[in-house]
């Protein structure tokens, strides 16, 4: 093998070490549990999501078309997520309540939104794309998906990651 070859094999093969290494310390991160989480709604009533049991969190933005997207989605696999037993809250992430309220209006949601008004949560699970949709159970992340999902994706998740 050529010198030229075999530098451009080391090289990727560092690459790909550095990668899969850096990759492992953040999916970690992101699959902390976290024990106690309370948060608010938009108007204004405290939610204490338990540590036990099944549940969705996905977060979300008003500036974020395929979160828009994904809502009648949400709403639409809500009722059978419910039948199930599993709980799905829609986390605005560090917007203002007026913006939130605004725009919440053009929708009809059954399930609960929450407002993570700093961050905190977000920076806890290492959110760094919006939307993104984490399949909790005993408190403990065990799916996460970055992008945005139908109503048969989120149901298809749930029965694999939470049932």
């Amino acid at each position: 093998m050529k010198k030229g070859t075999q530098l451009t094999l080391v090289i990727v093969l560092i690459i790909a070490l550095s990668y899969a290494i850096i990759s492992n310390v953040t999916s970690s991160h992101a699959e902390a549990k976290i024990d106690h989480i309370e948060l608010l709604t938009p108007t204004g009533q405290q939610v204490t999501i338990p540590s036990e049991g099944s549940y969705i969190l996905n977060f979300w933005a008003t500036y974020c078309p395929p979160c828009e997207r994904e809502m009648p989605a949400f709403e639409a696999a809500y009722t059978t997520l419910q039948a199930q037993n599993i709980e799905l809250y829609a986390v605005n992430v560090e917007e203002p309540t007026k913006l939130v309220n605004r725009y919440l209006a053009q929708f009809n949601l059954s399930f609960p939104i929450l407002l993570d008004r700093n961050g905190e949560l977000k920076q806890a699970y290492d959110i760094l794309t919006l939307p993104t949709t984490l399949f909790v159970k005993d408190g403990k992340v065990v799916h996460t998906v970055k992008g945005e999902l139908t109503e048969q994706q989120l149901l298809t998740f749930t029965k694999n990651f939470l049932y």
